[in-house]
């Protein structure tokens, strides 16, 4: 699988880097989602059920985000305006 580039782990001047969720396709790696993303995932709480799987108390995504994520992963809606 190819490796998270900077734009993937830090957002640029003008506040907007790209979705770092891994894709997959027939069970293999295809890249990453590359939507625009505004920042880290948003803090949740999970609900573990008796089987294993895992769920936000929002209904968000709770898959595995390894840097910035967009708004359906889990991420800021909007971009930051400081001042």
């Amino acid at each position: 699988m190819a490796s998270c580039r900077t734009h993937h782990k830090e957002l640029d001047d003008s506040g907007v880097g790209k979705c770092s969720v891994p894709m997959w396709m027939g069970g293999y790696p295809a890249g990453f989602c590359d939507e625009p993303a505004y920042g880290k995932p948003e803090p949740y709480k999970l609900i573990e059920c008796a089987d294993g799987r895992t769920f936000r108390t929002d209904g968000r995504y709770d898959g595995y985000v390894p840097y910035l994520a967009c708004h359906a992963h889990g991420g800021p809606k909007y971009k930051r305006h400081d001042g």
